[in-house]
């Protein structure tokens, strides 16, 4: 099966376009410096996915994480519920513009490869909630509570240091 890069960069496109607008739906002074953050954002994805600079992809993910950050901090929201959802829509972007750029060839793994990054997004999204949910619960800290998140700190270190190294192996 052969990777579709104009279908791909037009999902990639409108992924991204609804990941621009979201926060703006509850601003309401802040419009321009969020629609300024979002359209830098996608003029980098822009930049990235034609080859000018791909590098560029990076900046145009920071950016919207930004502008979605900046939301949150402008509405004094304390816990957004949707947050696991635009964090792994985010990831999957990030992947789906990667592939764009990897995956115009021949190559039937990136079919694999897309629904890994999807599954890994639902992944992500479904642990956010949970965290959300513990968090809300009235806990008081512990020793045990404590050694679970220095357990999961650990375990994301040791992810993050196996995705690297598997990226240098060719």
């Amino acid at each position: 099966m052969r990777a579709q890069g104009p279908a791909l960069a037009l999902a990639a496109l409108l992924l991204g376009v609804a990941l621009v607008v979201y926060p703006l739906v509850g601003a309401r002074d802040a419009i321009p410096l969020l629609t300024t953050l979002g359209g830098a954002s996608l003029l980098l994805w822009a930049v990235g996915l034609g080859l000018i600079w791909p590098a560029a992809l990076t900046a145009a993910v920071g950016l919207l994480a930004a502008e979605y950050l900046l939301s949150l901090y402008l509405e004094g929201t304390r816990l957004d519920l949707a947050a696991p959802v635009y964090g792994g829509c985010l990831f999957a972007w990030a992947e789906l513009s990667w592939l764009v750029i990897d995956g115009q060839g021949g190559d039937s793994r990136w079919l694999a490869r897309w629904f890994t990054v999807a599954g890994l997004a639902l992944a992500a999204a479904a642990l956010g909630w949970a965290f959300l949910i513990v968090s809300a619960l009235p806990l008081a800290g512990s020793l045990a509570i404590t050694a679970v998140g220095v357990a999961a700190t650990v375990a994301v270190a040791l992810g993050v240091r196996w995705l690297a190294r598997s990226a240098d192996s060719p």
